[in-house]
């Protein structure tokens, strides 16, 4: 964990809000407010960020509906390209990030015994090592010290009902009133006084803004309020928000933004049914003499059994759909201060590829056993077919590493997971020093495939053990973060789970190393567009398939046509996708390699300055395979040759070849490939560059 001292933190406050100085003798020895590691990451490289309130974890709903929402809030955040800032006190550590064994320690905590925080309460909770879940004021305060601009909640506090004759008002409006962080919610909570609650946050000077279609303005378990109550101003979108926030920083005003956004339709209740139930609500807080903090979490419990569940429900679809808006509107306005870090001109550079020459390679390691029947065609009759058995190591990221290494790129590294078993040590050994970064644990079973193959060398159908593969977490990768920073090129494969393409890709981005895509089969072959956002800072090549390409397509909204010919599909389908992804390098079996970029095929693919070349409009290549290669006869297996492939471009990138060359080098590693047992042929060790020409003959 990174902490900063609490003398610092005081010493942003006092910057900030104009207060005395404070020594550093007083507080001298207190580390107090920890960053998450994903959260300082974030901030390195100017990446967006949402905070996150969590009273709703510790006095918001039970365990484990508590604990299961805060991971589905978070997700959603991570969903949309942003990283989620769970804020919360444990043990008087003010957390910036919660990981997720913090997460649960909350949501376990006793609520009696743990605080719920607003601003006043915070220097008492520190300096009594106590736990608190912060409420949005408290939120705001310790996001502005951060410098996060923007939190997600799900409804804010406000003037109670009677609040007349009580005082009753919740510190989160004044909180708005001065602090400069927006709040996304579905506006106040239904259970307050929503009329004088935007009565007070006008007396604030505070904005309240509407995002959507209409102006009503939401009443948290509701679309709208019962009396439909309007709101002041409206907006119809994410980027619209962003303009308001960004009008309001360059202005200097220093008070926050309520962002008012409606429950889904299909999750939200009945006004005139929730106007019932809050009634009974109150009635028994009042016959209980229910006061003070205690009231809004007394009014939720008493709702949620009034009406059977179903208001905990809508709590969980509004907070999730809130963070979702929350990070739009945070990725919206990171664009704007990152003066177009994300147009189409990559921000990764590849100044290091001819001089470090060390592609790095993230993704599953496999031992194949391939069951090859000497007939052309096999049928599912119960027959008995002749023909062999091998073994070999597999796995596309394994591949492309191991392909590497034998066509002479020596410092190639390959991070994944084996078991500490005989096929794991098999993985390891055929990877010889790549393998220092593959990661062997005894609780794990190395990833198997069977792989049935007709005559020609064709896949029939396979059968997969690949739970290993749930093993590549980002803690994992965290340790071989250094190989990382440190190369030249990142290649993934869609083998990985989510959260740990996510890391790679923010390291890639914080470090500024390029990133090429393996899509690997047609189930996964959109997993990186599913992250979130983050490889549109550093995604330079994908290699898929032409089924791969229309699943990847679909993603994009891009017309999958069927009814013509594969290569003009193919055409079709890439240059579109060529406004996302610069290099789009597509296999179309013995139809050849299809080249996407706006370059000649004369051009290497970086320029003498690292910088990825695009200089002219969109091209389609296709690059066609010698006869001789795919002639039946020869054929042994084909399930190396799209990996050989892409090892062999990336072979060629590193030889600073242009298109033509990286492209002829490929073709030749795939057709050794389709001639070989083994996946990754030893004869690759063939080809070899001197200069700018191939020697193989």
């Amino acid at each position: 964990m990174h902490g900063i001292r609490l003398v610092d933190w005081a010493v942003r406050l006092q910057r900030r809000f104009n207060m005395p100085t404070i020594h550093r003798r007083s507080f001298a020895g207190r580390n107090s407010l920890i960053y998450g590691a994903d959260v300082m990451t974030a901030q390195k490289n100017g990446s967006p960020i949402v905070a996150l309130e969590s009273t709703i974890i510790t006095h918001g709903m039970p365990y484990p509906d508590n604990l299961n929402t805060a991971l589905r809030v978070e997700d959603a955040v991570k969903k949309q390209g942003a990283i989620p800032a769970t804020i919360g006190i444990i043990e008087g550590k003010v957390y910036i990030g919660l990981n997720k064994k913090q997460l649960e320690v909350l949501s376990k905590a006793d609520p009696a015994k743990t605080i719920k925080c607003s601003r006043r309460d915070i220097s008492t909770i520190v300096s009594h090592t106590l736990n608190g879940g912060t409420t949005v004021s408290a939120t705001m305060l310790i996001a502005h010290i951060a410098d996060i601009p923007i939190m997600a909640t799900g409804g804010i506090g406000g003037v109670h009902r009677g609040a007349e004759l009580t005082f009753d008002v919740s510190t989160d409006l004044t909180e708005l009133g001065r602090t400069p962080v927006a709040v996304v919610c579905s506006g106040v909570k239904s259970i307050l006084d929503i009329e004088k609650t935007l009565e007070y946050l006008e007396t604030q000077g505070v904005p309240v803004v509407k995002i959507g279609e209409t102006s009503d303005f939401p009443a948290f378990y509701c679309t709208k309020t019962l009396d439909e109550v309007k709101a002041p101003c409206r907006v119809f979108n994410a980027k619209e928000a962003a303009d308001v926030m960004e009008a309001q920083r360059a202005l200097g005003i220093g008070s926050g933004i309520l962002f008012a956004v409606p429950i889904p339709d299909e999750h939200a209740l009945d006004p005139a049914v929730m106007s019932t139930a809050i009634r009974e609500a109150l009635k028994k807080a009042s016959d209980a003499c229910i006061t003070g903090k205690q009231v809004t979490p007394f009014l939720l419990k008493e709702i949620n059994e009034i009406t059977r569940g179903r208001s905990l429900e809508a709590n969980i679809a509004l907070v999730e759909n809130n963070a979702k808006v929350a990070a739009e509107i945070a990725w919206s306005l990171c664009q704007r201060t990152s003066q177009g870090a994300l147009n189409m001109a990559p921000s990764a550079s590849a100044r290091s590829i001819t001089s470090r020459q060390k592609p790095v390679i993230v993704g599953a390691a496999v031992l194949d056993t391939v069951l090859q029947v000497k007939e052309p065609e096999i049928s599912n009759d119960g027959g008995t077919y002749n023909g062999q058995t091998r073994r070999n190591c597999g796995g596309v990221g394994r591949n492309v590493a191991e392909a590497l290494i034998k066509l002479g790129l020596a410092n190639t590294r390959f991070i994944s997971v084996v078991g500490d078993d005989e096929h794991g040590k098999t993985i390891i050994d055929s990877l010889g020093t790549g393998a220092e970064t593959l990661k062997r644990l005894p609780d794990v079973n190395t990833a198997k495939f069977t792989v049935i193959l007709n005559g020609k060398g064709e896949c029939i159908f396979c059968i997969s053990e690949i739970e290993s593969f749930e093993a590549i977490v980002p803690e994992l990768i965290r340790e071989c973060r250094s190989h990382l920073e440190e190369a030249s090129l990142l290649v993934l494969d869609a083998n990985l789970p989510i959260d740990t393409m996510r890391y790679v890709l923010d390291v890639a981005s914080e470090a500024n190393v390029p990133v090429w895509y393996e899509p690997t089969d047609i189930q996964k072959a959109a997993k990186i567009f599913e992250v979130g956002r983050q490889w549109q800072n550093v995604l330079h090549f994908i290699s898929p398939n032409l089924y791969e390409l229309r699943v990847i397509s679909r993603f994009f909204d891009i017309p999958v046509i069927k009814n013509t010919n594969w290569e003009t599909e193919a055409r079709l389908m890439a240059g579109k996708l060529s406004e996302h992804i610069p290099v789009i390098i597509t296999t179309l079996g013995p139809q050849g390699v299809l080249v996407t970029r706006g370059a000649s095929e004369h051009e290497p693919f970086y320029d003498k300055d690292g910088k990825l070349v695009v200089n002219s409009p969109i091209v389609s290549r296709l690059y066609s395979i010698e006869k001789s290669a795919t002639e039946s006869d020869e054929v042994i297996n084909v399930s190396g040759c799209g990996d050989c492939l892409t090892a062999g471009v990336i072979y060629g990138i590193h030889r600073d070849l242009n298109e033509s060359n990286c492209i002829s080098i490929a073709l030749k590693a795939a057709a050794l490939s389709l001639k070989s047992f083994d996946t990754v042929p030893s004869t690759l060790k063939v080809l070899s560059i001197n200069g700018k020409k191939s020697q193989l003959g």
